[in-house]
């Protein structure tokens, strides 16, 4: 095909014909990669900006795990019925609760870890009563508290009235 035998008209159909290739091929050859660096570089970018406060998280993270071990102590995770009624006791007779029932705990076993759940009931008052909960939760580490139940009782010998709080305490073995 000899470019001098082509007419003007035709040539100025093919020209924007010619443009459109021209532009494919330095878009697929140049521009494209470039977009794609682009891409990338705006990306890394983002993962630096969200890692550049990396540190003062992990400071954050590890002031509260610091936070988290001085409440729980450094309990072992053994906890005997024994050794919750003798801090209990000491706590009751030094703060004029009674303990009324505290009987074996009901267990839970799976294969890795086991739950028992503690029922104890002391009695007292409101104040008191509220103590002796914080101190539970706060203080020592003898379990979880999971649940609380106060209940105003009638005693039927000498028909006095008395205010009783079930506690629910639950250690995980």
């Amino acid at each position: 095909m000899n470019l001098k035998k082509i007419t003007y008209n035709t040539k100025m159909k093919l020209l924007p014909l010619a443009f459109l290739l021209g532009g494919l091929l330095v878009y697929s050859f140049a521009v494209s990669n470039t977009v794609k660096l682009s891409a990338e570089v705006n990306q890394l970018e983002d993962q630096v900006d969200r890692l550049s406060d990396a540190p003062l998280q992990i400071q954050i993270l590890k002031q509260r795990l610091k936070e988290i071990e001085e409440r729980i102590g450094t309990h072992s995770g053994n906890i005997s019925q024994e050794e919750i009624f003798q801090k209990l006791s000491v706590y009751c007779k030094q703060n004029a609760l009674t303990i009324r029932e505290f009987p074996l705990p009901h267990e839970l076993s799976t294969d890795d870890y086991s739950v028992e759940t503690y029922l104890l009931e002391v009695e007292g008052t409101y104040s008191r009563l509220l103590k002796m909960v914080y101190f539970l939760e706060q203080d020592t580490y003898l379990g979880k508290v999971s649940a609380l139940h106060f209940l105003l009782k009638k005693d039927k010998r000498t028909r006095e009235e008395y205010l009783s709080l079930t506690i629910y305490l639950q250690t995980v073995n």
